[in-house]
């Protein structure tokens, strides 16, 4: 019949697929919240109404705060379990080593020291629980070697062999609520509750007595910000904040005036099956850029984290992994930390995680400044940045939150980035920290040993393939003929219109691209190869300075030789 047909030509407008650049998910503890639910949030978002507390919490402020002005982040809560640790065993002498096992329930500086030698059930040792201090009676070392330490909830095994006189075995153990340190002549107070959140707490007494007589302030940053002066309650029952925690102060004698208490909260923690269970159904529903797991960190976590990215960029949604370490023990300085998160580094490598090293205090919203791991920080300033940039751009001011620990030199953020740390560092002449190079845990031969390369690179492969599909089961034209192969010149036209986007962005995100499809290809059986160059903006990681001192007048003169 004879009629005007319409038909809709697509894909012709210019138009080409967007990023998820300037979103992630932030995984971690929280006190309120449903597990594995992903909540959106913004800058103006409710946290402590959404989430409560905890390390999620923090780390959420951190991000936010460096965050720039639109950053979208989908916070996942997960279960957590009481934190704590215990050290490795520190064994001096020539005899077996030792092990430890079980979960801290109280604290102690453990020290057993073998008194006389020999086989299991044979040899007999003491032990110290603050360490060296005072001791407990020799006693026979159990057959199977395990010594019960205290009531700790921590039990050392010795391994088979023939101990030898004099070696000892030391480690520390913390649990979630730390040991309280007095300074004073006053009562001992006892602490207790489920441990929510971080806090260095301390409580001064600011005139002394009975209940409800009594005064004293509070802090939970260590001093740098106090509470009012309140009366210590008729039942002697004092709250932490938010943290979950409360205080007990005996009823007699009297507290004293001046005193101080001091003591640790050591944050709940999940295990990795924990987090990955959680992130499920997040990462089904919504893609982002990358996914960042907050709390402390070790090899096999990041090796879970790396199975999940390969994961992802196998399911054609390349998202890369934040991470963090974990911060010093007590009584583990610096230069052992550093040794440690080297000596932890040194079995794993990935080229789509990224662990950062860099911790220290932190200043956030709630005028609160406690020390903590500084990856939400750059989280922040990742979604905040173009894909090409480094984190590191001194242009775009230093880490204005947080202040690194006085005692980390400069050579041990060389050696943490030199195995692959995301780090951040001094420079002389300015006050502020920086980032230093956005390091990927990418083997040294790896082109992806920079999240600025991952994030590129990524972005361009996921606007290429979608752009590509726009092609699937098209015509591929007949490449033999000059100009005839109009579907594979289609297919090319639109990859060639997706990168030009990073290479239109302003500021540039690519400094060019080249597509090629090589000629002679079996399109039939084996489909069509379509290589991409990706050419990627340099970044100045380094500048050398050369000054020369010249008299003026003299041979050597520049200004003469443009006479």
């Amino acid at each position: 019949m004879g009629d005007v047909l319409e038909y809709l030509v697509d894909g012709t407008s210019g138009l080409a697929p967007g990023g998820v650049e300037g979103a992630c998910i932030a995984v971690g503890v929280c006190s309120l919240g449903e597990s594995g639910k992903g909540y959106l949030l913004g800058k103006s978002s409710d946290l402590e109404g959404l989430l409560g507390v905890g390390p999620l919490v923090d780390r959420l402020r951190d991000i936010f705060a460096a965050g720039g002005q639109n950053p979208v982040v989908i916070a996942v809560p997960v279960d957590g379990q009481a934190g704590g640790y215990i050290t490795p065993v520190e064994h001096s002498g020539t005899g077996p080593d030792a092990s430890t096992s079980g979960v801290p329930s109280s604290n102690a500086d453990a020290i057993v020291e073998i008194v006389v030698g020999g086989a299991l059930g044979t040899a007999t040792y003491k032990l110290s629980l603050d360490g060296g201090e005072t001791w407990g009676e020799t006693t026979a070392t159990p057959a199977n070697g395990q010594i019960t330490i205290g009531t700790t909830g921590v039990t050392l095994t010795l391994a088979e062999g023939t101990h030898v006189a004099g070696d000892t075995y030391s480690f520390t153990i913390r649990a979630s609520i730390g040991p309280v340190t007095h300074v004073g002549t006053g009562p001992d107070i006892t602490v207790a509750g489920p441990v929510k959140a971080a806090a260095d707490v301390q409580l001064k007494i600011i005139s002394g007595g009975t209940r409800n007589v009594g005064t004293y302030r509070l802090t939970v940053d260590g001093g740098d910000a106090w509470g009012i002066e309140k009366t210590i309650p008729v039942d002697g029952i004092i709250s932490v904040g938010t943290t979950g925690v409360s205080i007990t102060v005996p009823d007699t004698p009297d507290m004293v005036t001046g005193d101080v208490y001091s003591f640790e909260l050591n944050p709940p923690v999940p295990s990795i099956s924990a987090v990955m269970s959680a992130l499920e159904q997040p990462l089904g529903l919504y893609d982002v850029e990358f996914v960042y797991v907050t709390g402390p960190s070790d090899s096999t976590d990041w090796a879970s984290m790396g199975a999940k990215a390969d994961e992802l960029w196998n399911a054609h949604r390349p998202t890369f992994f934040v991470a963090e370490t974990r911060l010093p023990w007590d009584n583990e300085d610096l230069n052992e930390w550093t040794a440690a998160m080297i000596a932890e580094q040194q079995s794993y490598a990935h080229r789509f995680v990224s662990v950062c090293a860099a911790f220290g205090e932190v200043s956030d919203t709630t005028g609160k400044r406690i020390t903590r791991n500084w990856a939400g920080l750059m989280a922040g300033r990742i979604l905040a940045i173009p894909v090409m940039r480094a984190t590191g751009r001194v242009r775009d001011a230093g880490i204005s939150q947080g202040s690194l620990p006085d005692d980390f030199t400069e050579a041990m953020q060389q050696q943490l980035e030199s195995n692959r740390y995301a780090t951040a560092k001094h420079y002389a002449g300015l006050s502020s920290a920086y980032w230093g190079d956005a390091k990927t845990m990418a083997d040294a031969t790896s082109d992806y040993q920079y999240i600025e390369v991952v994030r590129t690179v990524f972005k361009a492969v996921r606007k290429a393939r979608i752009a590509a599909l726009k092609s699937m089961y098209d015509e591929a034209g007949d490449p033999v003929m000059e100009g005839g192969a109009a579907g594979l010149n289609y297919l090319k036209a639109n990859i060639e219109m997706a990168l030009n986007t990073s290479k239109a962005a302003i500021p540039p995100e690519l400094a060019d691209y080249v597509v090629t499809i090589p000629e002679g290809q079996d399109i039939v059986n084996n489909g069509v190869a379509v290589e991409m160059d990706l050419i990627g903006i340099p970044i100045i990681r380094k500048t050398k300075l050369f000054a020369r001192y010249i008299y003026a007048g003299s041979s050597f003169d520049p200004r003469l030789e443009e006479k």
